[in-house]
Protein backbone atom coordinates (compact mmCIF):
# COMPACT_ATOMS: atom_id res chain seq x y z
CA UNK A 1 0.00 0.00 0.00
CA UNK A 2 3.01 2.52 0.88
CA UNK A 3 4.38 2.06 -3.08
CA UNK A 4 1.15 2.27 -4.26
CA UNK A 5 0.75 5.43 -2.39
CA UNK A 6 4.28 5.80 -3.41
CA UNK A 7 3.43 5.28 -7.13
CA UNK A 8 0.64 7.31 -7.28
CA UNK A 9 2.63 10.72 -6.55
CA UNK A 10 5.30 9.95 -9.07
CA UNK A 11 2.12 9.31 -11.48
CA UNK A 12 0.48 12.43 -10.77
CA UNK A 13 3.48 14.93 -10.64
CA UNK A 14 4.11 14.66 -14.46
CA UNK A 15 0.88 14.39 -15.42
CA UNK A 16 -0.46 17.45 -13.59
CA UNK A 17 2.75 19.90 -13.89
CA UNK A 18 1.79 19.27 -17.74
CA UNK A 19 -1.95 20.38 -17.03
CA UNK A 20 0.23 23.47 -15.10
CA UNK A 21 2.06 24.42 -18.13
CA UNK A 22 -1.05 23.91 -20.44
CA UNK A 23 -3.46 26.51 -18.57
CA UNK A 24 -3.19 25.56 -14.49
CA UNK A 25 -1.87 27.96 -11.53
CA UNK A 26 0.15 27.58 -8.70
CA UNK A 27 -0.29 29.87 -6.15
CA UNK A 28 1.99 30.28 -3.45
CA UNK A 29 1.75 27.66 -0.68
CA UNK A 30 4.19 28.30 2.15
CA UNK A 31 6.27 25.42 4.28
CA UNK A 32 3.36 25.86 7.18
CA UNK A 33 0.80 25.20 4.66
CA UNK A 34 2.56 22.36 3.41
CA UNK A 35 3.36 20.45 6.35
CA UNK A 36 -0.20 21.17 7.45
CA UNK A 37 -1.60 19.74 3.58
CA UNK A 38 0.70 16.66 4.45
CA UNK A 39 -0.89 15.76 8.05
CA UNK A 40 -4.19 16.65 5.86
CA UNK A 41 -3.38 14.24 3.26
CA UNK A 42 -2.14 11.48 5.80
CA UNK A 43 -5.82 11.50 7.29
CA UNK A 44 -7.09 11.31 3.89
CA UNK A 45 -5.08 8.34 3.46
CA UNK A 46 -6.46 6.57 6.57
CA UNK A 47 -9.92 6.94 5.17
CA UNK A 48 -8.61 5.33 1.95
CA UNK A 49 -7.15 2.85 2.89
CA UNK A 50 -9.84 1.99 6.07
CA UNK A 51 -12.75 2.10 4.03
CA UNK A 52 -11.59 1.24 0.47
CA UNK A 53 -13.51 3.73 -1.19
CA UNK A 54 -10.73 6.70 -1.76
CA UNK A 55 -10.52 9.59 0.04
CA UNK A 56 -11.20 12.17 -2.38
CA UNK A 57 -14.74 13.36 -0.96
CA UNK A 58 -12.67 15.22 2.18
CA UNK A 59 -9.92 17.05 0.22
CA UNK A 60 -12.20 19.90 -0.90
CA UNK A 61 -14.18 20.08 2.58
CA UNK A 62 -10.88 19.82 4.58
CA UNK A 63 -8.44 22.76 2.50
CA UNK A 64 -11.23 24.87 2.63
CA UNK A 65 -11.91 24.74 6.32
CA UNK A 66 -8.25 25.04 6.63
CA UNK A 67 -7.55 27.80 4.40
CA UNK A 68 -10.79 29.06 2.99
CA UNK A 69 -11.99 28.26 -0.55
CA UNK A 70 -10.33 28.15 -3.46
CA UNK A 71 -11.60 26.84 -6.63
CA UNK A 72 -8.12 25.04 -6.99
CA UNK A 73 -9.41 22.48 -4.21
CA UNK A 74 -11.45 20.71 -7.27
CA UNK A 75 -9.07 20.53 -9.21
CA UNK A 76 -6.77 19.03 -6.85
CA UNK A 77 -8.95 16.33 -5.70
CA UNK A 78 -9.80 15.55 -9.38
CA UNK A 79 -5.79 15.15 -10.04
CA UNK A 80 -4.89 13.13 -6.77
CA UNK A 81 -7.82 10.61 -8.20
CA UNK A 82 -6.23 10.28 -11.23
CA UNK A 83 -2.66 9.32 -9.70
CA UNK A 84 -4.37 7.01 -7.73
CA UNK A 85 -6.78 5.21 -10.03
CA UNK A 86 -3.67 5.04 -12.24
CA UNK A 87 -1.76 2.72 -9.64
CA UNK A 88 -4.77 1.05 -9.18
CA UNK A 89 -4.88 -0.54 -12.54
CA UNK A 90 -1.65 -1.04 -13.18
CA UNK A 91 -1.71 -3.26 -10.00
CA UNK A 92 -5.07 -4.94 -10.75
CA UNK A 93 -5.84 -7.35 -13.96
CA UNK A 94 -8.57 -5.81 -16.17
CA UNK A 95 -10.24 -7.83 -18.48
CA UNK A 96 -12.85 -7.18 -21.45
CA UNK A 97 -15.68 -7.90 -18.57
CA UNK A 98 -14.62 -5.19 -16.57
CA UNK A 99 -14.22 -2.27 -19.58
CA UNK A 100 -18.11 -3.63 -21.16
CA UNK A 101 -20.01 -1.18 -18.03
CA UNK A 102 -17.04 1.57 -18.57
CA UNK A 103 -17.59 2.10 -21.89
CA UNK A 104 -21.48 1.68 -21.95
CA UNK A 105 -21.60 4.86 -19.40
CA UNK A 106 -18.33 6.57 -21.12
CA UNK A 107 -20.63 9.11 -23.42
CA UNK A 108 -22.57 9.99 -20.25
CA UNK A 109 -19.52 9.97 -17.83
CA UNK A 110 -17.58 12.58 -20.21
CA UNK A 111 -21.12 14.54 -20.91
CA UNK A 112 -21.49 15.02 -17.09
CA UNK A 113 -17.99 15.69 -16.56
CA UNK A 114 -17.77 18.41 -18.95
CA UNK A 115 -21.07 19.49 -17.84
CA UNK A 116 -20.75 20.10 -14.77
CA UNK A 117 -17.11 22.09 -14.69
CA UNK A 118 -19.00 24.36 -16.80
CA UNK A 119 -21.61 25.03 -14.57
CA UNK A 120 -18.88 25.38 -11.62
CA UNK A 121 -17.24 27.92 -14.08
CA UNK A 122 -20.32 29.82 -15.06
CA UNK A 123 -21.23 30.08 -11.02
CA UNK A 124 -17.83 31.36 -10.35
CA UNK A 125 -18.04 33.92 -12.86
CA UNK A 126 -21.37 35.07 -11.42
CA UNK A 127 -18.84 37.03 -8.86
CA UNK A 128 -16.26 39.42 -9.31
CA UNK A 129 -13.49 36.91 -8.05
CA UNK A 130 -15.01 33.68 -8.64
CA UNK A 131 -14.44 32.67 -5.21
CA UNK A 132 -17.55 33.23 -3.51
CA UNK A 133 -19.81 31.82 -5.66
CA UNK A 134 -18.16 28.63 -6.59
CA UNK A 135 -17.93 28.17 -2.77
CA UNK A 136 -21.81 28.59 -2.12
CA UNK A 137 -22.43 26.22 -5.25
CA UNK A 138 -19.57 23.40 -4.14
CA UNK A 139 -19.94 23.63 -0.39
CA UNK A 140 -23.55 23.62 -1.07
CA UNK A 141 -24.05 20.33 -2.91
CA UNK A 142 -21.14 18.85 -0.84
CA UNK A 143 -23.50 18.95 1.78
CA UNK A 144 -26.55 17.78 0.71
CA UNK A 145 -24.80 15.00 -1.11
CA UNK A 146 -22.74 13.76 1.65
CA UNK A 147 -25.71 14.44 4.21
CA UNK A 148 -27.71 12.08 2.03
CA UNK A 149 -25.32 9.19 0.88
CA UNK A 150 -24.11 8.97 4.97
CA UNK A 151 -27.77 8.60 6.20
CA UNK A 152 -28.29 5.83 3.16
CA UNK A 153 -24.85 3.98 4.78
CA UNK A 154 -26.81 4.57 8.27
CA UNK A 155 -29.88 3.21 6.88
CA UNK A 156 -28.33 0.28 5.45
CA UNK A 157 -26.56 -0.98 8.00
CA UNK A 158 -29.61 -0.89 10.40
CA UNK A 159 -31.47 -3.04 7.75
CA UNK A 160 -29.21 -5.31 7.39
CA UNK A 161 -28.39 -5.74 11.34
CA UNK A 162 -32.25 -6.45 11.44
CA UNK A 163 -32.32 -9.11 8.98
CA UNK A 164 -33.61 -6.99 6.17
CA UNK A 165 -30.83 -6.01 3.65
CA UNK A 166 -31.54 -3.75 0.84
CA UNK A 167 -32.55 -5.56 -2.51
CA UNK A 168 -29.80 -5.42 -5.18
CA UNK A 169 -29.86 -4.50 -8.85
CA UNK A 170 -33.22 -2.79 -8.89
CA UNK A 171 -32.27 0.00 -10.85
CA UNK A 172 -30.93 -2.53 -13.77
CA UNK A 173 -34.35 -4.31 -14.26
CA UNK A 174 -36.23 -0.71 -15.46
CA UNK A 175 -37.95 -1.78 -18.50
CA UNK A 176 -36.46 1.44 -20.81
CA UNK A 177 -34.71 0.03 -23.91
CA UNK A 178 -32.35 -0.94 -25.60
CA UNK A 179 -31.20 -3.51 -23.30
CA UNK A 180 -27.80 -5.24 -23.41
CA UNK A 181 -26.42 -8.14 -21.38
CA UNK A 182 -23.80 -8.36 -18.94
CA UNK A 183 -22.27 -12.15 -17.25
CA UNK A 184 -22.06 -10.52 -14.15
CA UNK A 185 -24.86 -8.98 -13.55
CA UNK A 186 -27.90 -11.50 -12.03
CA UNK A 187 -30.33 -9.29 -14.46
CA UNK A 188 -31.23 -11.28 -17.45
CA UNK A 189 -31.41 -7.86 -19.83
CA UNK A 190 -30.55 -4.22 -18.33
CA UNK A 191 -31.17 -1.16 -19.71
CA UNK A 192 -28.28 1.10 -21.51
CA UNK A 193 -30.40 4.03 -21.10
CA UNK A 194 -30.30 4.01 -17.65
CA UNK A 195 -26.82 2.78 -17.49
CA UNK A 196 -26.11 6.20 -19.55
CA UNK A 197 -27.99 8.55 -17.24
CA UNK A 198 -26.28 6.70 -13.97
CA UNK A 199 -23.07 7.69 -16.03
CA UNK A 200 -24.12 11.35 -16.47
CA UNK A 201 -24.82 11.96 -13.03
CA UNK A 202 -21.66 10.59 -11.87
CA UNK A 203 -19.84 12.55 -13.99
CA UNK A 204 -21.62 15.28 -13.30
CA UNK A 205 -20.69 15.33 -9.58
CA UNK A 206 -17.33 14.75 -10.41
CA UNK A 207 -17.28 17.64 -12.87
CA UNK A 208 -18.93 20.09 -10.38
CA UNK A 209 -17.36 18.70 -6.82
CA UNK A 210 -13.82 17.58 -7.69
CA UNK A 211 -15.13 14.39 -6.59
CA UNK A 212 -13.28 10.63 -8.21
CA UNK A 213 -17.15 9.12 -8.94
CA UNK A 214 -15.93 6.37 -6.33
CA UNK A 215 -18.12 7.57 -3.54
CA UNK A 216 -20.96 7.74 -5.57
CA UNK A 217 -20.61 4.52 -8.21
CA UNK A 218 -18.86 1.57 -5.85
CA UNK A 219 -22.24 1.80 -3.73
CA UNK A 220 -24.56 2.64 -6.86
CA UNK A 221 -22.60 -0.79 -9.14
CA UNK A 222 -23.32 -2.89 -5.81
CA UNK A 223 -27.30 -2.05 -4.74
CA UNK A 224 -28.36 -0.40 -7.48
CA UNK A 225 -26.49 -2.23 -10.72
CA UNK A 226 -26.06 -5.38 -8.86
CA UNK A 227 -22.75 -6.43 -9.47
CA UNK A 228 -21.05 -7.82 -6.67
CA UNK A 229 -18.26 -6.44 -4.82
CA UNK A 230 -15.16 -7.14 -5.99
CA UNK A 231 -16.39 -7.14 -10.18
CA UNK A 232 -17.99 -3.66 -8.59
CA UNK A 233 -14.30 -2.34 -7.60
CA UNK A 234 -12.38 -3.12 -10.68
CA UNK A 235 -15.12 -1.62 -12.63
CA UNK A 236 -14.92 1.51 -10.37
CA UNK A 237 -11.53 1.87 -11.03
CA UNK A 238 -11.92 2.69 -14.91
CA UNK A 239 -14.67 4.58 -14.26
CA UNK A 240 -12.58 6.88 -11.44
CA UNK A 241 -9.72 7.12 -14.37
CA UNK A 242 -11.76 8.13 -17.18
CA UNK A 243 -13.57 10.97 -15.09
CA UNK A 244 -10.66 11.85 -13.24
CA UNK A 245 -8.37 12.05 -16.12
CA UNK A 246 -11.18 14.29 -18.00
CA UNK A 247 -11.61 16.46 -14.94
CA UNK A 248 -8.01 17.15 -14.35
CA UNK A 249 -7.67 18.83 -17.82
CA UNK A 250 -10.52 20.82 -17.66
CA UNK A 251 -9.94 22.05 -14.32
CA UNK A 252 -6.69 22.75 -15.60
CA UNK A 253 -7.13 24.46 -18.53
CA UNK A 254 -10.00 26.80 -16.13
CA UNK A 255 -6.86 27.46 -13.93
CA UNK A 256 -7.82 25.43 -11.14
CA UNK A 257 -4.83 22.80 -10.32
CA UNK A 258 -2.05 23.79 -8.04
CA UNK A 259 0.97 21.24 -7.96
CA UNK A 260 2.56 21.94 -4.41
CA UNK A 261 -0.65 20.92 -2.42
CA UNK A 262 -1.31 17.86 -4.74
CA UNK A 263 2.07 16.90 -3.84
CA UNK A 264 2.00 17.13 -0.16
CA UNK A 265 -1.55 15.40 -0.54
CA UNK A 266 -0.18 12.17 -1.80
CA UNK A 267 3.10 12.41 0.30
CA UNK A 268 0.71 12.31 3.39
CA UNK A 269 -1.62 9.34 2.08
CA UNK A 270 1.53 7.36 1.49
CA UNK A 271 1.76 6.79 5.10
CA UNK A 272 -2.02 7.32 5.82
CA UNK A 273 -2.73 4.64 3.53
CA UNK A 274 -0.92 2.23 4.81
CA UNK A 275 -2.34 2.89 8.39
CA UNK A 276 -5.87 2.68 7.34
CA UNK A 277 -5.42 -0.40 5.47
CA UNK A 278 -4.28 -1.96 9.30
CA UNK A 279 -6.73 -0.67 11.21
CA UNK A 280 -9.48 -2.12 8.29
CA UNK A 281 -8.49 -5.82 9.03
CA UNK A 282 -9.54 -5.16 12.26
CA UNK A 283 -13.03 -3.87 11.94
CA UNK A 284 -15.77 -5.93 10.30
CA UNK A 285 -17.75 -4.64 7.85
CA UNK A 286 -20.85 -4.03 9.41
CA UNK A 287 -18.61 -1.69 11.71
CA UNK A 288 -17.12 -0.30 8.54
CA UNK A 289 -19.92 0.85 6.92
CA UNK A 290 -21.24 2.61 10.36
CA UNK A 291 -18.29 4.63 10.85
CA UNK A 292 -18.44 5.45 7.13
CA UNK A 293 -21.80 7.02 6.98
CA UNK A 294 -21.15 9.33 10.52
CA UNK A 295 -17.70 10.12 8.92
CA UNK A 296 -19.92 11.31 5.46
CA UNK A 297 -22.08 13.39 7.84
CA UNK A 298 -19.70 14.49 10.35
CA UNK A 299 -17.86 16.20 6.45
CA UNK A 300 -21.54 17.29 5.80
CA UNK A 301 -21.74 19.20 9.44
CA UNK A 302 -18.22 20.57 8.34
CA UNK A 303 -19.30 22.16 5.09
CA UNK A 304 -22.02 23.53 6.37
CA UNK A 305 -20.06 25.36 9.18
CA UNK A 306 -18.30 26.80 6.62
CA UNK A 307 -21.50 27.79 4.78
CA UNK A 308 -23.22 29.56 8.13
CA UNK A 309 -19.44 31.64 8.89
CA UNK A 310 -18.73 29.37 11.79
CA UNK A 311 -15.48 28.62 10.22
CA UNK A 312 -13.57 31.87 8.87
CA UNK A 313 -10.55 32.66 7.97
Amino acid sequence: MLFDSLDSLMIAIPACSGLLAAGGTNESFGVLEILTTVLAGTGIGIVSGLFGIGGGFLIVPVLSALYGFRLAWIGIASCQALGQATTGLMARRIDWHHLELPLIISGGLLTGVWFGSSLLTLAAAEVGNGETGGETVVLGAYSVLLSVVGLLALWETHRTAQGRPIRRGWLASWPLPPYARFPQLNASRTSIVVLAWFGLAVGFLAGLLGLSGGLIMLPGLIYCIGLGTHQAVAVTLVVVWLVASQAAVLHAFSGRVELVPVMALLAGGSVGARIGSTLSARLGGHALRKHFGYLLLGTAALTIAQLAGLIQH
